[in-house]
């Protein structure tokens, strides 16, 4: 019996990574006003963002939508490990623990990544890599559970405040001064809560920011695969992969992907990220 591997689209992998891994993405969905979407690219998100006077709403995945999508994997006798959006920040997860109760089997393994974005994207890549080489469950299982033991830094820099303001999560007038200052916040994700971490002044200081955290907090051991994530700056990203491997002296896989709408909607474009193992 083969397991099939699920994710949902919060984790924002790319289609190669998806098609690469045989990954079943569950969607989670975005409105703007009244209309409702569970396929935009990352694209079609932004520019809808762009001109939108309000922010779009992004919703869990529905318990239905897990039932239909489990249960056609099922039905072909196989099994399924599906790693979700941390429970902190989303009721996805709880979703698929509703699905699976209703689906009345044991042959579904649930794991809440403890993640957001591409930290989810990072333990389903591990998955697909150790599903690959055919490890067993048990194994998978350990490794699952150390990385969702809050030990993937998620390292994030917003290029632009108009979002945060828009949403309420920074006062109107802290984001003037910001603006005007050109400073760009730095987070980092706890247990699946975005935090302030540091700033940096102008968009240029940021890959050496970067640089500077990830040599003190990288482990060299546990990082075989480095995410890059970006919002409609690939050049950016790029600059950011020649960085890790020229001075932080990473020489392992660095997969690179666009971050899509359940970050986006309050970071923005121009975001640039660094998922990987920390000390």
């Amino acid at each position: 019996m083969t397991y099939k591997l699920f994710t949902d689209s919060s984790a924002d992998l790319s289609s190669e990574v998806i098609e690469k891994y045989k990954i079943t993405v569950v969607p989670l969905s975005v409105r703007f006003d009244e209309e409702e979407y569970f396929d935009l690219t990352p694209k079609e998100f932004y520019d809808k963002l762009e001109v939108s006077d309000t922010l779009p709403i992004t919703s869990q995945v529905s318990p239905e939508s897990f039932i239909t999508a489990f249960k056609e994997v099922l039905d072909k006798g196989n099994k399924i490990i599906c790693v979700t959006i941390g429970a902190n920040a989303s009721g996805t997860f709880q979703s698929a623990t509703i699905a699976k109760e209703s689906l009345e089997t044991e042959d579904i393994i649930l794991i809440d990544s403890n993640s957001l974005c591409l930290g989810t994207g990072m333990i389903a890549v591990k998955i697909g890599q150790m599903l690959e080489k055919g490890a067993d469950l048990e194994a998978i299982l350990q490794m699952a559970q150390y990385h969702t033991n809050n030990k993937i830094e998620h390292l994030f820099c917003v290029d632009t405040l108009k979002y945060l303001k828009k949403g309420g999560r920074i006062k109107a007038s802290k984001a003037v001064i910001a603006e005007v200052l050109n400073i760009k916040p730095v987070l980092v994700v706890d247990n699946a809560i975005t935090v302030p971490f540091g700033k940096v002044r102008g968009r240029n200081k940021v890959i050496s920011y970067f640089v500077e955290h990830i040599k003190s907090n990288f482990d060299y051991e546990k990082n075989n695969v480095v995410i890059v994530g970006h919002s409609q700056d690939r050049p950016f990203a790029d600059k950011m992969v020649e960085a890790l491997k020229t001075e932080v002296g990473y020489e392992g896989e660095i997969i690179v992907s666009e971050i899509g709408a359940i970050i986006g909607t309050h970071a923005g474009p121009g975001v640039l990220a660094v998922f990987y193992v920390k000390k």
